[in-house]
């Protein structure tokens, strides 16, 4: 082919959208959407992007509000070996972890020794002679053997209370067979939400932290979240956003709304939680998610536990 034929070839191909560089393009326009094949859709388990299949786990993962219960029996034991005497808790200013204690208490009676001093919580870990203690180290990874006992005898029990529910969730779904390589990898089946583990209702202590007027508030704002995040059919928005739709549904000042939403993040972490919350970051910018199979059933009756 001699040169000027060539170049008419290439021309007539081009005029006919044949070039190569853009035969893809033309392939699909026409194409009708349905007949583009769609991948198919999954929903994201909450957790999934923290803690899900890798490698061989130590211990298996726990739902975030036994985690931070763990972490605050970590710093009682660590405060007690740095201090050896009492510790002391307001009842005003420290609600949620006197709330704490009366769960690990239900976990384990014989945890700690409480005592009410005027308005105030007196706490002595059980079976711990201070006289055998080591000196204090701050920087230390480890507690003393005697606290790392105590707190892995409390982590056994929390696993124990998520793998009831576990076991239960894989009968529902007809996948028991699971349960070899959940004991051998220490993972939950992809589809298990955390969330479902029911939260431990506290050792009930002879005073009354929160009132029955605090509890229908809560709720309120649970029932309205949950309607919020589905009527706009996300699982991330703003915080600011939130607080001002709250605003308009219940009435209460905004410092108050606020203090209510992050005592619910606390309580409830697996339910709502800021996901880029930082020191420095502004509240403006925090943006908060939820755990889009929530309910307000569900939500409301863990709740009730902080309640008697």
């Amino acid at each position: 082919m001699n040169s000027s034929k060539l170049i008419k070839t290439q021309s007539e191909q081009q005029t006919n959208g044949e070039d190569e560089s853009t035969r893809h393009v033309n392939d699909i326009i026409g194409v009708k959407p349905t007949q583009i094949e769609q991948l198919p859709s999954y929903s994201i388990n909450f957790r999934s992007l923290r803690q899900r299949y890798g490698s061989i786990q130590d211990q298996y993962p726990l739902p975030l509000k036994f985690e931070q219960l763990l972490q605050t029996m970590k710093i009682i034991e660590q405060t007690y070996w740095k201090k050896k005497k009492p510790i002391i808790y307001e009842i005003k200013t420290n609600a949620f972890k006197i709330l704490q204690i009366g769960q690990l208490l239900k976990l384990d009676q014989e945890l700690y020794d409480i005592k009410i001093v005027e308005k105030s919580v007196q706490i002595i870990p059980n079976d711990v002679p201070i006289e055998n203690l080591p000196a204090f180290q701050p920087f230390a990874q480890h507690l003393p053997p005697i606290f790392e006992n105590r707190m892995a005898g409390v982590r056994n029990k929390l696993d124990q209370l998520v793998q009831q529910v576990h076991e239960k969730y894989l009968d529902v779904i007809d996948q028991s067979d699971f349960n070899e390589q959940s004991m051998k990898f220490k993972v939950y089946h992809p589809t298990f939400d955390l969330n479902l583990v029911p939260d431990i209702i506290p050792q009930q202590l002879p005073f009354q932290i929160y009132s029955e007027e605090q509890r229908v508030q809560l709720q309120q704002i649970i029932e309205n979240t949950i309607q919020y995040f589905t009527k706009r059919t996300v699982s991330f928005m703003f915080y600011p956003n939130l607080i001002n739709y709250l605003l308009t549904k219940i009435e209460m000042n905004k410092e108050q709304m606020e203090k209510y939403i992050q005592f619910l993040m606390k309580v409830q972490p697996d339910f709502l939680q800021v996901t880029n919350q930082k020191k420095e970051q502004l509240k403006a910018k925090w943006i908060i998610q939820i755990n889009k199979s929530s309910t307000v059933e569900n939500q409301i009756q863990q709740l009730n536990t902080y309640f008697y």
